[in-house]
């Protein structure tokens, strides 16, 4: 068995250094033309429709939006606050796509907008939006996209290598190899170091054009 896992290991790592090398993201986005952004008192930031990332990982990308919003002077509710309204009013995160649903958690937060944010994570990438809309009207604010790559580390990128090598290894049934390559592929969702730095960069490249609150900023 050892004599099949070696080789199956060598290939893993030599896939690793392959993909290793610095992440790339990029953004785009949109403000609203003549809009008074100090009419916004206070803006809630959301999670829009869940996400593939674990918890933690999810937590940390939503601290970081909420980071760059602090830095161009916004002010922001606690998520906790947030998931809190959320649970009482009985939502799940795709309900934030119905008005009524969203004039009702800005009235129960005290928020003149929320910011919606999705983020999809594909093979080795990952695509986030984020929608500034008035509470109100639902009019759209501004706009951030970006993507970039994750540039996966070792362990996420061996593991479903390794995994299926196992698999094959201690057995000769096709389920068997199956189970081997699902159980390793499937950490790759909790995002390593590495990995969660190059989703911050994501997050960053989203809200390189959100304007600052007050005309000027830290930026």
């Amino acid at each position: 068995m050892l004599k099949n896992i070696r080789p199956l290991t060598a290939l893993a790592l030599t896939a690793a250094v392959l993909v290793a090398g610095c992440a790339s993201s990029k953004g785009e986005g949109y403000t609203r033309p003549g809009y008074d952004l100090n009419s916004i008192g206070r803006v809630a930031i959301v999670n829009g429709r869940g996400t593939e990332f674990a918890m933690d990982s999810e937590r940390a990308l939503m601290d970081i939006y909420q980071m760059e919003f602090l830095r161009r002077g916004w002010n922001i509710v606690e998520r906790s606050n947030i998931q809190q309204a959320i649970d009482e009013l009985n939502f799940q995160n795709s309900d934030l796509a119905s008005q009524s649903n969203r004039g009702a958690l800005g009235n129960v937060l005290n928020a003149d907008a929320l910011v919606i944010v999705n983020m999809e994570m594909g093979d080795n990438e990952v695509t986030m939006t984020a929608k500034m809309l008035e509470t109100a009207t639902g009019e759209l604010i501004w706009m951030g996209s970006g993507d970039g790559s994750l540039n996966k580390t070792l362990g996420t990128i061996t593991g479903a290598l390794v995994g299926a090598g196992v698999g094959a290894a201690v057995g000769d049934s096709g389920g068997t190899v199956a189970i081997g390559g699902v159980l390793g592929g499937a950490a790759g969702y909790a995002m390593g170091p590495s990995e969660l730095e190059n989703a911050k960069d994501v997050v960053k490249a989203v809200c390189e054009t959100l304007p600052p609150r007050f005309g000027t900023g830290a930026m």
